[in-house]
């Protein structure tokens, strides 16, 4: 291990030692939780001197950590410290001439293709400062500290990207005489700690004497990793970069459960009938993950979307209602060809959908259908049309006060799509959606 991380090593130990020991010797509060946080990581950063075009397509990760928070006396300012882990998954994205590459034949023919590694996975230790605003009966809690971040290569042990088009014979990559690839990237820098800032707002909501749930917007401040880029076309060599991002933006959803000590002030909040004769209403913004079934046809396989949600029963959650949405569906190529550009768009979704919740309680079952129409507003190029019309289904956990307050839900999300490549419909049923908003009447 080189001198610098051994550094790191023995400042993560002290940093534990001091955090378990101020959890422990003061504060009025005590908690221990979960976290998972799907979140959106930016285009890789390229630099791309070749006559084609080369780019970093967006993705979508999932982290996942667990950790203790301690407020001091005051009940307002705390810290928090945790372990996280996650991976992630960094892509390349080719569109150039055919007739570049390999035996020269193709005529005016494109290659438009995504080539993807291996997920490289990473672990963190996290101390931040913790924050609570009072709003009425429930309160916003901040946090913001450093993380120490430890990128490993993941089971597989490849942190590379290389692909060989138009050859006469395919290409082997173990085959020292087969020569270079045509495209290759790959990130250097792995194996080493790096520093990054979390920040976090989050709303937290006090489940029972024992129990709380949090659900919040995370952004974490880092740079991105170091990367080479090779590519050979019309029989020259050209040497770029690829750095794939680690910062990003992300909606996560925490569960804690409180000390004994905690849970003695604890005073539940007043949820009685209070019937108004209005229909209760919601606004949230709903991200899912779309399985990799179909990851050769979109290169950016996730949904985002802003949503409309009114229940069809007036002072009651439970019973059926109906969701209409805007938002960001599935990639495709347009027209425009501009070389080291991405001329890659997103669909505009329009989700509509029924849902039927289970349980009159602020906590409840759903389950609903529905449809997202997609519209590319710009041409899109010949040879990648598809039906843009997905059919959905879900089955979860949604949480809704019965008054005015944070909805959270997150359930799994089945779909069908006619892919006119296959001419045929295929599920996929990997499909996982969070949604975070606010519910009025």
């Amino acid at each position: 291990m080189q001198p610098f991380s051994k550094r790191i090593v023995v400042f993560i130990a002290l940093a534990a030692i001091v955090a378990a020991n101020a959890m422990n010797t003061y504060g009025q509060s005590t908690a221990f939780g979960g976290r998972v946080t799907p979140s959106h990581v930016p285009a890789a950063a390229v630099e791309n001197p070749s006559p084609s075009n080369i780019y970093g397509p967006q993705g979508l990760n999932i982290n996942i950590g667990i950790y203790a928070l301690r407020y001091f006396k005051t009940g307002r300012i705390g810290i928090k410290a945790g372990l996280e882990h996650g991976a992630l998954r960094y892509s390349v994205g080719v569109d150039a001439p055919r007739n570049a590459f390999g035996t020269g034949s193709g005529g005016d023919s494109q290659i438009n293709v995504g080539l993807e590694s291996n997920p490289f996975t990473y672990s963190a230790l996290t101390i931040s400062a913790a924050y609570k605003l009072p709003i009425k009966e429930r309160f916003l809690e901040f946090t913001l500290g450093p993380s120490i971040r430890h990128y490993g290569f993941g089971k597989d042990g490849f942190y590379e990207i290389g692909h060989a088009f138009n050859r006469s014979t395919p290409y082997d990559w173990d085959d020292p005489l087969a020569g270079p690839p045509d495209v290759r990237a790959s990130v250097t820098d792995l194996d080493h700690f790096y520093l990054s800032f979390p920040i976090s707002v989050d709303y937290v909501v006090r489940m029972s004497r024992l129990s709380q749930i949090k659900f919040g917007i995370m952004h974490n401040i880092s740079t991105p990793l170091n990367g080479v880029l090779d590519v050979q076309m019309y029989g020259q060599m050209y040497h770029g970069s690829f750095r794939p991002r680690t910062g990003f933006w992300g909606v996560s959803v925490q569960y804690e459960r409180l000390s004994k000590k905690s849970a003695a002030s604890y005073k539940k909040r007043d949820t009685g009938p209070d019937h108004v004769g209005k229909f209760r209403k919601a606004l949230f913004f709903e991200t899912y993950v779309k399985s990799d079934f179909l990851s050769h046809v979109y290169d950016k396989p996730y949904f985002l979307s802003a949503n409309y949600d009114i229940r069809l029963k007036k002072d009651s959650n439970q019973g059926f209602g109906f969701t209409v949405g805007a938002g960001l569906g599935d990639e495709y190529l347009t027209t425009v060809q501009t070389n080291n550009t991405s001329n890659h768009r997103r669909r505009l979704a329009l989700p509509v959908g029924i849902n039927y919740i289970v349980g009159a309680k602020q906590h409840g079952g759903e389950v609903g259908v529905g449809l997202i129409p997609q519209i590319p507003l710009n041409n899109v190029r010949t040879g990648f049309e598809f039906n843009g019309t997905v059919f959905s289904a879900r089955l979860g956990y949604r949480f809704q006060p019965l008054r005015e307050g944070f909805i959270g839900r997150v359930a799994w999300i089945p779909t069908a799509e006619k892919i006119p490549v296959y001419s045929n419909y295929a599920i996929n049923w990997g499909n996982v959606g969070i949604s975070v908003g606010y519910s009025f009447r």
